[in-house]
């Protein structure tokens, strides 16, 4: 029992003085942030976070060209190797100078980087573990892919810590080289670090007594100098040198990210989403490493400041105002968007009867084009959900064609919803354009899925963490001048996906819904400033504004608003369908709100905010055009294409604890927000269409019926994921409403 004590208190002794140990204690007591960097991808990987989102996937199976690859796990190490890099010069600012006897070793950095290496150490190997997991598990690789993948991102991990150490090597000094240094050369060499003189980092006297064992050349375990008898003066000359250094590095660093920025939009450098967010993150610890190396303390408040600073010029001054902005508008004169503006364009009855017209004739064309006297009216809705809905929609509408030998499609009049959804609707519309022209697209062809359901997220996450983080610079679109951002990103990645299908004005679709060729589609991104709804089509819909109030005192809300009518003077009829469709799936933060040329300027966001489902604009809808639809058709089917069912089967619900009863009051706004319009838009489709002149049947196809059942809510789809797609279609559920939706139809 003696014998254990003893070797229970030597080996705590050796703890407490085995360095590498010491430094993972004082990241706890003194280092959090960066520390907390570590247990943020620890969960992450672990799934523990953004797991709706699929983050992780974004790591465990990163895209590089279109694959998953050796070159795209090699991107994703290069990166953790210049988020590694960054938290050993992090915590070498922080922690350094508490510990004299480093002044003394050889190396001095980089032997702090070497035994500094236990966090990323098991963060290394719990990753690559994690990796050979998923890629059995879930991406069925063989045994050679795997070991490929796991050595292209060892090899990149390496690659960049190996540039870093090759930096450091020649310059690195410790106290006895210094010394060997002409005083006059040691005087210029840090001449220009003056003006951090006063904030230095100062050497703790306390810490100067203690004798620590560390992981010294070879790799060998080698107990320190003591440092006792040296001049404080002397040690602090090291740490100051070789804070110039790592200074330096971290800086430069930082301008080579940024400058990689300018080739932003180029193949080349459509590199993984996951590596983008490691660079944004290695960015924002590099940038507060060098601050408190200069201004210690003042760090924070000269970055909050710096803050304040830029949102005060980016109201003020042209050249630090950033807009994201819909391609094919003119932003020379704006529009004016106030109350009573907006008054005098519902007043406009002729504008508003002149579109119903429109519209009563397009819908007299597709009423020919079904070869029906009365045909049954189908409605589309869809619902947001990112590349998941685009591939769901697109399969759904592939599938209820391909069983109806493409009767399905001629009895659609209208599509409308929310962003993804929205996306896989008007590709497939597109793709029905093009049969028509060219009686050549084969919808059973696998390419298209392929295409709607290709990553969009690489490219926009490298120029939310370039570009849109630092500068802008400018990009041509047919002679209009834009500002490159992640929004320019996503739409020229979905429209090089799409084949460029979606890269057309308004009006080049108007004349193919005016026949009655293709179904209308109906888009209704949210305005952030007063919640409105602007509504976009390529046939105007002023007659669905509400008409205005004779007595303006009742405090009459006008709350759709027809773009050609706000917008005409700035060629509406010009804006890209695809800019359209991004404007209508601009998830917060995912992709930037969009200015509309108006005065004062709105931003336009997703249209998830207001209807998450296309439900209240079918109802308006359904509403205006009663009389001609009860005369024209034997009934309406609304075709609900639903990334989630409503409620989920075997969904329970839980006690709360403690901390759930101060996050619930918060998390509820968000976590129930689709289910409180699902609830609502229920309620008031039930009461308006129980009295409607016609019988209005609802079909629900669903993409997950179970909380198992998970896709990411994200623009990356895995390959697993693709096929729980595909698997979706063959649910016993969803036949049941594929075979009870063609009997409607027949």
């Amino acid at each position: 029992m003696a014998a254990l004590r003893d070797i229970t208190s030597n080996a705590f002794q050796f703890i407490r003085v085995f360095f590498p140990f010491v430094l993972l204690a004082h990241h706890l007591k003194h280092n959090l942030l960066a520390f907390f960097y570590w247990v943020f991808f620890f969960f992450l990987i672990l799934d523990k976070v953004g797991n709706g989102f699929g983050l992780s996937y974004l790591f465990l199976s990163p895209e590089y060209q279109g694959s998953t690859s050796f070159f795209s796990f090699l991107l994703i190490g290069f990166s953790f190797g210049g988020l590694t890099m960054a938290f050993h010069s992090y915590s070498y600012m922080r922690l350094a100078s508490r510990f004299p006897f480093l002044a003394m070793v050889n190396k001095p950095f980089v032997r702090f980087c070497i035994n500094n290496s236990i966090i990323p150490t098991v963060f290394l190997v719990f990753f690559v573990v994690r990796i050979i997991g998923f890629q059995r598990m879930e991406e069925f690789e063989s045994w050679l892919n795997v070991l490929l993948f796991v050595s292209g991102f060892l090899l990149g991990f390496f690659l960049f810590v190996g540039i870093s150490l090759l930096y450091f090597f020649p310059i690195n000094k410790n106290l006895f080289e210094l010394k060997r240094y002409d005083e006059d050369k040691s005087v210029r060499a840090t001449r220009w670090l003056r003006f951090g003189k006063r904030n230095r980092i100062k050497v703790k006297s306390a810490n100067r007594q203690r004798l620590y064992w560390y992981i010294g050349r070879g790799l060998r375990v080698q107990q320190c100098r003591s440092t006792k008898h040296y001049a404080q003066s002397l040690l602090q000359s090291v740490f100051d040198q070789n804070r110039i250094s790592t200074t330096v590095f971290e800086i430069t660093t930082i301008f080579t990210f940024i400058l990689i920025g300018l080739f932003g939009g180029k193949t080349f450098l459509d590199v993984p989403a996951g590596m983008s967010v490691v660079l944004l993150m290695t960015i924002i610890l590099m940038l507060l490493s060098a601050l408190q190396s200069w201004l210690r303390v003042w760090a924070y408040p000269v970055l909050i400041l710096c803050f304040l600073l830029m949102n005060y010029l980016s109201k003020t001054v042209d050249m630090f105002k950033f807009q994201t902005q819909a391609y094919g508008l003119s932003y020379d004169q704006p529009a004016v968007y106030t109350d009573s503006a907006i008054y005098e364009m519902s007043k406009n009855g002729k504008v508003r009867e002149d579109d119903y017209t429109n519209y009563i004739s397009y819908l007299e064309n597709w009423k020919s084009q079904t070869g029906e006297e009365k045909p049954l009216l189908v409605i589309v809705n869809t619902s947001g959900g990112g590349s998941r809905s685009a591939s769901w929609v697109f399969q759904v509408l592939r599938v209820c064609d391909s069983l109806s030998d493409f009767k399905s499609s001629k009895h659609i009049a209208m599509i409308t919803g929310a962003s993804g959804g929205t996306v896989g609707a008007s590709y497939y519309r597109s793709l029905l354009l093009e049969n028509y022209q060219t009686k050549k697209v084969n919808f059973n062809d696998k390419k298209y899925f392929e295409e709607i359901s290709e990553d969009l997220l690489n490219k926009l996450s490298f120029a939310a963490s370039t570009n849109d983080l630092f500068f802008r610079y400018q990009s041509s679109f047919e002679d209009s001048e834009y500002s490159y951002d992640r929004a320019m990103a996503f739409e020229s990645d979905l429209n090089e996906n799409t084949g460029q299908r979606l890269n057309r004005p308004l009006r080049y679709f108007r004349v193919f819904e005016k026949k009655g060729i293709i179904p209308n589609l109906i888009l209704t991104p949210s305005v952030v400033n007063d919640a409105r709804r602007i509504m976009i089509s390529s046939l105007g819909l002023s007659f669905l504004m509400d008409s205005a109030s004779p007595a303006p005192e009742t405090n009459h809300v006008q709350e759709n608003i027809d773009i050609h009518l706000l917008l005409k003077k700035q060629q509406s009829e010009k804006l890209r369908l695809s800019s359209a469709l991004r404007m209508n799936a601009s998830f917060p933060y995912v992709l930037p709100m969009t200015s509309l040329p108006t005065v004062p300027e709105i931003e336009l966001m997703d249209a998830g905010a207001r209807d998450n489902f296309g439900t209240k604009i079918t109802i308006q809808w359904l509403m205006r055009l009663e009389s001609w639809i009860s005369k024209n058709t034997r009934g309406v089917v609304i075709l609900q294409i639903r990334d989630n069912k409503r409620i989920m089967y075997n969904e329970q619900t839980h006690s709360f604890g403690l901390f759930d009863k101060f996050t619930a009051p918060i998390s509820n706004v968000f976590t129930n927000f689709p289910r409180i319009q699902d609830y609502d838009q229920d309620e008031l489709l039930r009461l308006i269409l129980e009295k409607y002149d016609v019988p209005v049947k609802t079909v629900n196809l669903n993409l997950r019926e179970l909380q198992k059942d998970r896709i990411s809510l994200s623009w990356h789809l895995t390959e697993h994921e693709k096929l729980k797609v595909l698997a979706a279609l063959r649910r016993s559920s969803n036949v049941k409403e594929f075979t009870r939706y063609q009997k409607l139809l027949n």
